[in-house]
């Protein structure tokens, strides 16, 4: 029974070592891993630079997987990865009908470090929604992943732009939601496990959550709207 409890420990301090070691934004953003972000266009060609940062204490060679979901019929996509200092952006991909096709070519990225993976989403062909997940790979490790949704319409100008800011993170006693200029949103955070642990209505565009009684750990704000697709971010929670 004590070896059981000793190797689920283990086991369990491994884990917590491990998470966040590879962490990826999108301009200000901070670490957003594991979320998903929404885009939509008319027919525009979408492009999102990723920052990966190399945290875990060694350096990696790293690859990008990339993974598409409900795929829509006439788009293309193509992505170019490098190290972060690479002034011609690293080597760029062409479009490969494959799924999941990953980048032949490894970069290394020393600790802390990193690099950058320029996507590059054409919806020029019919209208629909496709999930492009673009996963961190050392070797067939997955360490880190991002999904980036794209939705095509002709009437794009109907669907309610909404994207947020959320800090400090980590937060300490509180977290700030700003809604940039959508009135009335509901805002909900939810544990690891999949516990709401708050959920409230956003009075203007702001929202101020005390996390004075929150546990330290890993919290998913979900912001929702009418109108407009759900966005949610990764925060920590440290006293």
């Amino acid at each position: 029974m004590k070896r059981t409890l000793l190797t689920i420990l283990t086991i369990a301090g491994f884990v917590g070592l491990s998470f966040g070691q590879i962490e990826m934004s999108v301009g200000a953003s901070g670490d957003i891993s594991g979320t998903q972000i929404d885009y939509t266009s008319a027919g525009a060609e979408v492009v999102v630079d990723v920052h990966v940062d190399n945290n875990t204490g060694s350096s990696l060679d790293l690859t990008i997987q990339r993974t598409r979901t409900n795929e829509t019929t006439g788009w293309t996509d193509y992505l170019c990865w490098g190290h972060s200092t690479d002034p011609f952006g690293g080597v760029c991909y062409p479009a490969s009908a494959l799924n999941p096709w990953t980048t032949a070519t490894p970069v290394t990225v020393p600790d802390h470090e990193a690099g950058t993976i320029a996507v590059h989403i054409k919806p020029d062909g019919e209208n629909g929604c496709t999930v492009y997940r673009y996963s961190v790979m050392d070797g067939t490790t997955e360490l880190a992943y991002l999904d980036i949704s794209v939705c095509k319409s002709l009437s794009v100008e109907e669907i309610t732009p909404l994207s947020i800011t959320v800090a400090p993170n980590p937060a300490n006693s509180y977290v700030k939601v700003n809604t940039n200029g959508v009135d009335g949103a509901t805002v909900k955070m939810m544990d690891v496990l999949g516990n709401v642990v708050l959920k409230e209505t956003v009075m203007g565009t702001s929202k101020t959550i005390n996390t004075e009684s929150f546990r330290n750990g890993i919290y998913f704000v979900i912001v929702e709207a009418d109108g407009a697709k759900s966005i949610n971010r990764k925060i920590i929670v440290r006293h």
